[in-house]
């Protein structure tokens, strides 16, 4: 069993499951937090692969303080805050980020500004609009390589065509898998496959 270290930067609360030099960083979802089904899951076969994961939640979210946003600037601030303190304490770590649904786009709109290893989204939005307010990586992802993308074919929020120009416009490597679930990945099957192949993905780039 992995050891288990719990941090606050700032009010951002989350969890670190040490497993090795390189971590998996996990952003959720909208509405979701650090206790997703897909994280816990990704941290203990994460540790079966000699590589340690990050769980946290997002400002208003889970544990954390602040007020919520479902803006992914305002999301990818907190990212970026909570990379900088880990790449500060583990300076000799790789990083690789593992996002889903709007936890996703933060990645993408990271991975388009800092170097990672791999990157990982899962249900992602290609773009989406809230109240008046649009969101989009047009601009950013076509700035991401080593990206793996995955998508339920029953998603019933996120349309697959979303997967299919995220894919189209990032870089080389890039890959895409569908799988037969919906938005959340609550097939237990499909997604225990989704994250075997996020791993592969992942230890492919940290080799």
């Amino acid at each position: 069993m992995s050891r288990l270290e719990k941090f606050d930067v700032n009010g951002i609360k989350g969890v670190i499951h040490h497993g090795g030099d390189a971590f998996i960083v996990c952003c959720h979802g909208l509405y979701s937090s650090k206790e997703s089904r897909k994280f816990v899951e990704m941290a203990q076969r994460a540790a079966e692969y000699g590589i340690g994961c990050v769980r946290f939640d997002f400002r208003g979210c889970g544990e954390s303080e602040g007020e919520f946003s479902y803006k992914p600037e305002e999301r990818l601030s907190d990212l970026e805050e909570v990379m900088k303190w880990l790449m500060k304490k583990y300076s000799n770590a790789s990083y690789t980020l593992f996002g889903s649904s709007l936890g996703g786009m933060v990645s993408i709109k990271y991975a388009s500004k800092h170097e990672v290893n791999a990157l990982v989204t899962i249900a992602t939005p290609y773009e989406f609009e809230i109240a008046g307010y649009r969101a989009s990586v047009a601009g950013d992802v076509e700035r991401c390589s080593h990206i793996l993308i995955m998508h339920g074919l029953e998603d019933e929020l996120v349309p697959k065509e979303h997967a299919e120009m995220i894919f189209t416009k990032a870089r080389e490597p890039k890959k895409i898998i569908f799988f037969k679930t919906d938005h959340r990945f609550s097939d237990d099957g499909e997604r225990s496959k989704a994250i075997d192949e996020a791993l592969k993905w992942i230890k492919k780039f940290l080799e």
